[in-house]
């Protein structure tokens, strides 16, 4: 059930980005996305609170929530919204390529995941590997010969596309553990239950809520490439912040540094956005969107599986586990020091893949399209 929930929130995350593409001019796109990156910015503010809250009720309540609202959104969905642009008639579906990637894909992600606790060069780890490489390159190899592929590798050849899709994946791998390694943080040697830790992040991605129009409606007046590039400059300055927490460090210090961090995604995103699906023919942007869907959501999944062998190698698997069922707080302070110095270590990381990112981001190009 968790694999139809994936490919229903895949296929509206990617949809939701070509539907306001649609619906705006380019000159008014970036505003579009800054608005779009607000309201995720407020889910996220919500999500973890209401999904702590109901987690003391019930966890089950977690799930049944979303059931009323799924239902009556797709009903309104299916009334209210038309397709604005003229669709390709002909194209076939890359079945091929959709299996070698989707086995390649997992094999790579049981790999990094699953790696850190069986080893990363035990034998089933290993054949994942070799699994996963062999599938990709097969992928593209059939992906350059297909007349529809799956993954338009010609949009490649686009420098805006390309640096600002580049620039997309490395941003999410840098971030995308950040909000779990607080967390984690909040609850294991804070020792805060899931509702508290969950309303400590908040800062972490208000400064996006606050951002994201303002850095759209700045890009559509001054381009993509100094608001982005900006934006992951700042960012950086926030993951630099983070990286000088101890167990004990005090609370609004954190505050300050999350605030940055997200501030400066931020700026980030909706002009990158904007930039990316600007930058591609609209019969082309169903790809270009899952594409940077793709970008986004598989450096996540890297983040959290280059970040959580950092954390495991600092304490041993008994003492992670009685941080959080005994509490952190009652841990000794060796303990809670060694498991602070993995999450900084994370973000230590994560502020170095950064840094390409914003050279990246600064190499782009400048759009040629400003009508």
């Amino acid at each position: 059930f968790r694999i139809f929930q994936a490919v229903g929130g895949s296929m509206l995350v990617a949809n939701g980005t070509i539907i306001v593409t649609d619906a705006f001019k380019r000159n008014e796109l970036g505003k579009a996305m800054g608005i779009l990156s607000m309201i995720m910015a407020a889910a996220f503010v919500v999500g973890p609170i209401l999904g702590g809250f109901l987690t003391l009720i019930d966890w089950r309540l977690n799930f049944f929530f979303n059931v009323p609202i799924g239902i009556v959104v797709t009903i309104w969905a299916h009334l209210k919204l038309k397709d604005v642009a003229e669709l390709p008639k002909g194209e076939t579906f890359d079945l091929k390529g959709m299996v070698l990637f989707t086995i390649a894909f997992l094999t790579s992600m049981i790999y990094l995941t699953a790696g850190f606790i069986l080893g990363l060069t035990s034998l089933p780890m290993l054949l994942s590997l070799v699994i996963a490489i062999v599938s990709f390159a097969a992928f593209l190899r059939i992906e350059r010969r297909a007349v529809y592929p799956l993954m338009d590798l010609s949009l490649f050849k686009i420098k805006i596309f390309s640096y600002g899709q580049l620039s997309n994946l490395l941003n999410s791998i840098a971030r995308g553990a950040v909000m779990i390694l607080l967390i984690l943080f909040f609850q294991g040697p804070r020792g805060y239950d899931p509702l508290t830790a969950s309303i400590l992040i908040i800062p972490l991605v208000i400064g996006l809520a606050i951002t994201g129009p303002i850095g759209g409606v700045l890009s559509d007046k001054y381009g993509s490439r100094i608001i982005s590039t900006v934006g992951l400059a700042i960012s950086l300055i926030g993951l630099l912040g983070l990286t000088t927490m101890h167990y004990n460090t005090t609370y609004w210090i954190l505050a300050v540094w999350m605030f940055i961090n997200s501030f400066g995604s931020g700026l980030f995103q909706a002009p990158n956005t904007s930039a990316i699906m600007s930058s591609v023919s609209p019969q082309r942007r169903g790809v270009a969107s899952s594409i940077r869907a793709f970008f986004n959501n598989a450096g996540m999944v890297l983040s959290m599986g280059i970040a959580f062998p950092l954390i495991m190698g600092t304490i041993s698997l008994d003492e992670m586990m009685n941080m959080f069922v005994v509490g952190g707080a009652n841990m000794p302070v060796a303990v809670q020091e060694a498991f602070t110095g993995g999450i900084t270590g994370a973000f230590i990381l994560s502020a170095i893949i950064t840094v390409p990112a914003i050279i990246a981001s600064a190499l782009r190009g400048k759009e040629n399209n400003r009508e």
